[in-house]
């Protein structure tokens, strides 16, 4: 307070400035105890002036700044030990006896018997019962010809899914598997059995990516087939987005897919021209939708013909190689035909009747997708 009165008078007086403040004593209330000043080391560079009054170079201060650097090393060290065991588990040593080892389990058959009927395994295989390669090879002769000699789908089927047991049970993987896979889906084809062909498809397109030798643009070829009965546009585009343009070349894909063409634009007349020069053995597939794509270009036909359309032009365009075929084929869908010296079909009548027959293709129930 006498403190503040002293500055107050010295303001009011203007003499502020004037006094020498470092030397006016203070008031006795302002006695205090004197504290120890710290003295603080300040470098100047600019000044020229550098305190070395401490020497950081002694041992002393070299042992403080060690001893310091490990400790922040030893926490840094805690701290991320502590962080990698919070959130990653320490990886145990694998346990070998839950591993199967299928090389030890590989069999080497010893039976010598040509034919052998298909029985689905319920144990581990005995190699008494199953036939080596050497064996195997004959059983594939022997099978084509009775397969053209008695034409028995029952018994070819049965024989050739045995092979393909022994094949699988002793891991045999090289050009004559194909062969076996090749021939079978063959005579599946023939017999209009698209559930073994499927089997068949499905494996030989992992042996091909194995880069075994065989017909693989054969069966490409029937692969898109397929996808056209089914109506898997999706599958389709995937398996003309994977193919090579060298494959597209082929004969048997360049027909499948000039097939795909003429079903998405609708040129009946295009496809059923294709469908009369098909290679290999791809007709038997195209069998199993023709009446279907029949019925559909059947549609456009009754559109843009009227008002008759004689029964000879249908069953050409159709790819009917007999009129009578044609005949049979208007008569299941109800359409009228004149009985005249030149049958012909009245279109604008039987344009509901082939709407109406369409309606069975809406669903393709089969067994044995391919994936």
């Amino acid at each position: 307070k006498q403190l503040n009165q002293i500055i107050s008078s010295a303001v009011k007086n203007k003499k502020l400035n004037s006094i020498n403040w470092t030397i006016r004593p203070l008031p006795k209330a302002c006695d205090l105890e004197p504290q120890p000043v710290l003295s603080v080391k300040r470098t100047s560079v600019s000044a020229g002036i550098i305190d070395t009054s401490d020497n950081f170079d002694s041992e002393e201060r070299k042992e403080r700044r060690l001893h310091r650097f490990q400790k922040e090393a030893e926490a840094e060290a805690a701290r991320k030990e502590a962080e990698s065991s919070s959130t990653m588990p320490i990886p145990q040593p694998p346990n070998t006896a839950d591993v199967h080892n299928w090389d030890a389990d590989t069999i080497v058959g010893t039976c010598t018997r040509l034919e052998k009927s298909y029985f689905r395994l319920t144990s581990a295989p005995d190699p008494s019962q199953v036939r080596p390669l050497s064996v195997l090879r004959n059983t594939l002769e022997l099978l084509k010809r009775k397969w053209v000699e008695d034409n028995n789908y029952t018994y070819i089927c049965s024989q050739f899914k045995s092979m393909r047991q022994d094949l699988t049970v002793q891991r045999i993987t090289n050009s004559f598997t194909v062969e076996v896979y090749e021939t079978h889906a063959r005579v599946a084809l023939e017999t209009n059995d698209l559930g073994e062909y499927n089997q068949c498809q499905t494996q030989l397109k992992q042996l091909y990516a194995m880069g075994l030798p065989g017909h693989a643009m054969e069966f490409l070829a029937y692969r898109i087939l397929y996808f056209l009965y089914t109506r898997n546009k999706g599958d389709i585009n995937a398996a003309m987005a994977a193919m090579l343009p060298s494959e597209k070349q082929e004969q048997a894909v360049q027909h499948a897919l000039s097939v795909r063409a003429a079903m998405a634009a609708g040129n009946y007349h295009r496809f059923f021209m294709l469908y009369l020069a098909t290679p290999n053995m791809g007709g038997y597939l195209i069998d199993k939708f023709i009446d279907r794509e029949r019925c559909a270009s059947l549609q456009r036909m009754c559109k843009a013909f009227r008002p008759r359309l004689s029964v000879a032009v249908i069953a050409k365009d159709l790819a009917f190689t007999k009129v009578d075929d044609c005949i049979k084929f208007l008569a299941e869908l109800n359409i009228a035909i004149s009985q005249d010296e030149s049958p012909s079909v009245d279109m604008k009548l039987a344009y509901p009747h082939a709407v109406a027959a369409m309606q069975i293709y809406e669903k393709v129930d089969i067994k044995g997708q391919i994936y």
